[in-house]
Order: structure tokens, then C-alpha cells, then sequence
């Protein structure tokens, strides 16, 4: 890792930049990226999904949020890289050090691919008043990076409508409507997720996501542009995108497509999404209109057939969960070894014996004791720890099916409770409930809700670091905009949340060096009895333990919401869960 550092070193000086800046994306800015795109790992060792590298001739930093505090600091360690702990206060961000830290003629550069067009837009009108020069033309990457692995394609597939609930050719039309509605010749995504959900295919480019790297042009009359690498194409893809008029066009083609708009076309885009390189490439006689891709809006509001797969999958889900935890439970009694590895390797295969299963929807974060401090850790045979009595084991895990994509935390004791950590699980469950239980008017957005998952830990001067929850794709990015419940000052936490969308509710307390503790379901939003408010409805179904529960700390409509759901999740698996299983869910869903 030092040696590619002082490779980039050296490359920087040739090409006269004094900083140069590396963002832990791909050039479609997804949040999961593929392995060639991995720079920051390569660099680093890094190996979360939210990662800034800043590197000059006498520093090298590593900007990420509070997720990645501890397991970063542990990653980065003899990589010549400093992590810099970022929160929402200006002082901590990449900006703020250039700022600080550059003098006035120097020259900022990066990889216009890696950075969306707003962000560097941004980045120059605040640098610009300190004379200090950015370019996103430099792609230093193939002189750093001499083993770079090679681009590989996954097969797309078909999702068929009794999976995807409506056909391309109605999705299509209502893209179309959607510009007529806004007055634009056409509309770009550079979105994998939004491709994917328009033209209902599938593929599996970046690990855990299905999706594909491609581009996808929309016009007013109705006419589409799917611009991808042909030769992975098979015939039975090529004719399916015949048939839908969809026209193929090379992946690399798109710049020069921008560039060969027709002058005063309007075209709209996301520049949040959108990267730079890109952008500049449109023809500067058309007519930009901004503007958050309306198949984001589309797909987060999933249709009633999705909404009824993706129950499916839950029971799915909940099976191999419940069939997970009685065999983990059963080891820990019967004193045969685990480790955290082995673990996540034993839910996965029970996950597996579903046909409806494809792979996991992230990677699996099995963690006991002090790793769950880490609210991101994921095992390797490098830091792998077994898994003993008398400890905390958290797993945070999720499946992709076709029947849809599922998020699922739990916390269990695996024998005497650490100090504090009954009062502390007993907060995060309350936390859980404050949300789930909740009824609010119609246009709320999740940022009014997400207090309610920490006020009960405020009263003991705790909190979490991270997003209270996030959107979920249906056999799509686990991960999935715009709706979320955060803190944050970001456009994704102002919009109102609407029937149909699904969304997680995940409050956590993490106490480094001893134990975390995270109660994850996943939500979907419903019309409540009330004229003009919403409700959740939680769609999970996996036991929440009740073992480190003190009851006196909850009120008497939590705990009856507690014994409702956990004798809904019995009633519902019971029947197809084996009589030994049935015996164990039927002890830990009793009420308390």
C-alpha cells in the first residue's frame, strides 16, 4: 500500500497537482461499487462504503462518517493514510482542509468519473475565493494501481411481471408522461437502480446489488436509449429490448451522444447523481433541468404486487432466521465451537435452501462482544474471534430474492448479560417501538420521526452515530432513496414518506471496546384509520428476545405491541417450521 501511495506521489508531481482527491464510488455513484473501482481499499485497506481520500506531498486522510470510526482506524493502520472523523460540523470535512491547508495558485484535481456533478460544482465555487485551482480531468488511477482487476460482467436476467407487478412498456409510458409533465425533451439516469427497475432486469455487476452497469436516455415521444457494453448482451436480452423499442447503444458512446444533443434541447438530470465528467460533457447549448429523477419517486412507492412478494420473501426470510437462531442457540448449549465467520457461513445457508433466494443483500455483519461496537464491522479470517458464552452476538443481514430484498438486525445474549447491557438493549427496543408504533399525518418526512428513536436514549445521555433508517429496493439495492429517517441535513430526509414505501427503523447503541446492540425491521407505510395520517405496518418476522427485557422500563402499549408482534411472527412461521424449531420460537416468542 505504501509503494502505491508513493507511486500516486510521484504521478502528482508530474502532472503539477497539489492535492488530489479519491471518492469511493464508481462512475454511476453507487453506493456499493465494483471490484475495479475499489481505489480506496487498494490504497487503504478501507473497506467501508463511505470513504474520501485526500492525498498531498506530506499527507494522506481518510474522511468517513461515524460507522467507520473504530473498524477504520483499525483497517488503515500502517497504510500511511490518517482517518479523519466526519460529523456534521464543517470544521471535519475534506473541504475545510483544503481550505486550510492549501495556498493560493495550488491545484486540486480528481478523476471527474468518481465525483457527481453538484459535489464538484461545489467544490469549485468554494475554493474558487481562496484562488485555488480544481480540475476533474486527471485520472491518475493506472499509475498508482498497476494491479487493477479487469471489468467483469454479470448475466442479466429478466425479472418477470409476477415479480415486478408492472410491465416496462406501462413504466415507460408513465417516464414519458412525466416529461410532458415538466416540459423536457428528454431524461439521463446514470442510476444502476433506476435502469434496472425501468426495463424490470436484473444482473449482479457489484457484489450484492442487482444490478448492471449501463446508462439509460428517455425522450419525450415516448423512444429510449439503453447505452451498455453490447457483447454481454444474449440473444434473449437483445430481442426482449427489441421488442420493448429500447435502442442499443455502446456504453462508451454516451459522452459523445451528450455532446451531439440538439441545440436548445432540454434535458433533465439528477446532479447529484450525475457524475461530472459527464455533465460537461452535455451540449452547452441545451437546456439543464435539474431535478431528482422521477423513477427514484417511481420505484420507492412499490406497487401492490411487489408489497405482496416482498411479504413473501419474509417468510422467506424469517424461516431460515428462525431455523438460524435454534441451531445457534443449540451450539452455544451443546458447546460446539463458532466463530463469528461460521456463524454468517450457517444463516447464509439456511437463507440458501429457499428457491427463491439469490444471494445476500449485503455483507454479513456477524459480530460478538467488542466487534459489535462497530456499527459496519463484517468478519474475515484476519480478525475472526469465536463466539462464547456470557457475551453479546449481533447479526445485521439481509437476502436478495425474487420476491424481493430483506434487512433484518438482531441482538441476543449468549449467555450472562455484561454490566448495563439489559438497560441498554431494553432502550434500543423502545427506541424500535417509539417509530414502529407511531401514527403521523400525511407529507411527513422522515426527519420528524427519526427523534422518536432517540429521545428515550437522550434521557441517559446516549445516542447513535448513524441514520435511524433507509428505503429498500424490491430485488434492487438494499440501500434505496429517497425516503429515510436521519438527522441528516440531506434532500433524502425532507421527503414525506407515502403509502407504499418501504423503509427500515434501526436504532442502535454501540459501547466501544464492550458490546453493540442494533433492533432492525424493516417497514411499510400504510393508511392509517385515521383520515389524513399514515402507520407502519412491520413486514419482518424474526423473534425479538425478550431474555434482557426489563419490562418496568416500558410502558404497558409497548410491551402488548412486543407480545403482539413476536406472537405473529410464531403464528405466521409455525406451520412450516420443523417441531423442534417450533418448539424453540414458540419459548421465546412467550410473553413477558
Amino acid at each position: 500500500m505504501s509503494l502505491m501511495l508513493d507511486n500516486l506521489r510521484r504521478a502528482m508531481k508530474n502532472a503539477g497537482v497539489n492535492a488530489y482527491l479519491i471518492f469511493n464510488t464508481d462512475p454511476h455513484q453507487s453506493e456499493y461499487i465494483p471490484e475495479d473501482f475499489m481505489t480506496a481499499k487498494a490504497l487503504t485497506g478501507f473497506t467501508g462504503d463511505n470513504a474520501t481520500l485526500v492525498v498531498t506531498q506530506d499527507f494522506a486522510g481518510l474522511w468517513t462518517d461515524s460507522r467507520f470510526f473504530i473498524s477504520g482506524e483499525i483497517e488503515i493502520k500502517d497504510s500511511g493514510f490518517q482517518l479523519m472523523k466526519r460529523t456534521q460540523e464543517p470544521e471535519t470535512s475534506y473541504l475545510h482542509f483544503l481550505k486550510t491547508n492549501l495556498k493560493e495558485g495550488d491545484q486540486v484535481a480528481c478523476n471527474g468519473e468518481l465525483i457527481s456533478a453538484s459535489e464538484f460544482s461545489d467544490l469549485k465555487r468554494k475554493l474558487q475565493p481562496y484562488n485555488i485551482l480544481v480540475n476533474d480531468k486527471i485520472d491518475l488511477t493506472d499509475q498508482f494501481w498497476q494491479n487493477r482487476p479487469q471489468i467483469k460482467f454479470s448475466k442479466i436476467f429478466i425479472l418477470e411481471d409476477k415479480y415486478a407487478g408492472k410491465d416496462v412498456r406501462t413504466k415507460l409510458e408513465e417516464l414519458s408522461a412525466k416529461l410532458k409533465e415538466n416540459n423536457v425533451d428528454c431524461f439521463l439516469t446514470s442510476g444502476l437502480d433506476d435502469i434496472a427497475w425501468i426495463l424490470n432486469l436484473r444482473g449482479s455487476d457489484i457484489a450484492y446489488c442487482p444490478v448492471f452497469r449501463a446508462y439509460f436516455m428517455a425522450l419525450q415521444n415516448g423512444k429510449s436509449m439503453l447505452f451498455i457494453h453490447k457483447q454481454r448482451l444474449t440473444p434473449e436480452i437483445s430481442k426482449y429490448l427489441q421488442r420493448l423499442d429500447v435502442m442499443v447503444m455502446d456504453y462508451d458512446s454516451i459522452a459523445s451522444t451528450l455532446e451531439n444533443l440538439p441545440n436548445k434541447y432540454s434535458i433533465m438530470l439528477d446532479s447529484n447523481v450525475l457524475n461530472s465528467k459527464l455533465y460537461s460533457s452535455i451540449n452547452s447549448k441545451c437546456k439543464i433541468v435539474d431535478r431528482r429523477s422521477p423513477i427514484q419517486f417511481a420505484k420507492s412507492e412499490k406497487n401492490i404486487v411487489e408489497l405482496q412478494n416482498m411479504y413473501k420473501s419474509m417468510l422467506e426470510d424469517g424461516l431460515a432466521l428462525e431455523r438460524f437462531f435454534y441451531k445457534f442457540e443449540q451450539n452455544l448449549e451443546n458447546d460446539v465451537p463458532m466463530t463469528e465467520l461460521s456463524a454468517a457461513s450457517m444463516l447464509l445457508n439456511e437463507r440458501k435452501k429457499s428457491k427463491y433466494f439469490l444471494y445476500e443483500s449485503f455483507e454479513c455483519i456477524s459480530a460478538f462482544n467488542h466487534h459489535a461496537a462497530m456499527p459496519h464491522y463484517a468478519p474475515s479470517e484476519k480478525d475472526d474471534i469465536p463466539i462464547e458464552k456470557d457475551g453479546v452476538y449481533l447479526v445485521d443481514s439481509g437476502g436478495q430474492y425474487y420476491l424481493g430484498t430483506t434487512d433484518v438486525t438482531r441482538t441476543i445474549p449468549t449467555g450472562k448479560f455484561p454490566e448495563n447491557f439489559a438497560r441498554d438493549y431494553t432502550l434500543v427496543l423502545i427506541s424500535n417501538l417509539n417509530i414502529a408504533m407511531q401514527q403521523f399525518p400525511e407529507g411527513t418526512p422522515g426527519s420528524r420521526l427519526d427523534t422518536l428513536a432517540r429521545c428515550e436514549l437522550w434521557k441517559y445521555g446516549l445516542d447513535f452515530g448513524h441514520g435511524t433508517g433507509h428505503g429498500v429496493g424490491y430485488c434492487l439495492n438494499c440501500h434505496e432513496g429517497p425516503q429515510a429517517f436521519s438527522t441528516s441535513s440531506s434532500k433524502n430526509n425532507k421527503i414525506p414518506l407515502v403509502k407504499g414505501m418501504v423503509i427500515t427503523d434501526e436504532p442502535g447503541l454501540y459501547i466501544e471496546g464492550k458490546y453493540g446492540i442494533r433492533t432492525e425491521n424493516m417497514m411499510d407505510v400504510d393508511k392509517s384509520d385515521t383520515d389524513g395520517f399514515l402507520k407502519f405496518n412491520i413486514m419482518t418476522l424474526c423473534h425479538i428476545d425478550t431474555r434482557p427485557v426489563i419490562k418496568e422500563m416500558m410502558t404497558p402499549s409497548q410491551i402488548d405491541y412486543l407480545n403482539a408482534y413476536n406472537q405473529s411472527v410464531y403464528d405466521t412461521l409455525s406451520p412450516y417450521l420443523e417441531s423442534e424449531v417450533n418448539e424453540y420460537l414458540k419459548q421465546r416468542t412467550q410473553k413477558i
